[in-house]
């Protein structure tokens, strides 16, 4: 009786090999957060948090929303006769403005600026919103 050994081809072994070590470098080199080498600080770029201080000298509610190229981000509500602050995400490279709905249906939007790093920016609502412009600045 004679013993007859399993025939591999040598170009499936060489599949096999590759396959494993595919497979071995995924599970190993996945573990962990890939870190962006351009990013500051930690940060995901330029996007960093601004401080925006809404003052509203309306007695009625309005709505803030802050544009940027062709986006609207709500900011939330800000009740008739207060302020109110908010924080968000943005980035430096694009300028802001700002559009403000005014509870029974009036509107204004401001002029954009350029935001810095650091800065707070501040808008507000006059008491006699639509016949008025809405401004905004930096601080």
């Amino acid at each position: 009786m004679t013993y007859a050994e399993p025939h591999l081809r040598p170009g499936r072994l060489g599949w096999v090999a590759v396959y494993g070590l595919f497979v071995s470098s995924g599970c190993v080199g996945g573990m962990g957060e890939v870190s962006d080498p351009f990013a500051r600080g930690g940060s995901g770029g330029a996007s960093e948090a601004v401080r925006i201080e809404v003052q509203n000298l309306n007695f009625n509610d309005v709505t803030v929303f802050a544009l940027r190229s062709g986006q609207q981000v709500r900011l939330g509500r800000v009740t008739g006769k207060s302020d109110q602050a908010f924080t968000i995400s943005w980035n430096f490279a694009i300028p802001i403005s700002f559009r403000v709905d005014i509870v029974g249906g009036q509107s204004c939007r401001t002029p954009s600026i350029g935001v810095d790093p650091g800065s707070r920016v501040w808008v507000q609502i006059p008491s006699d919103a639509g016949l008025s412009n809405c401004r905004s600045g930096r601080r």
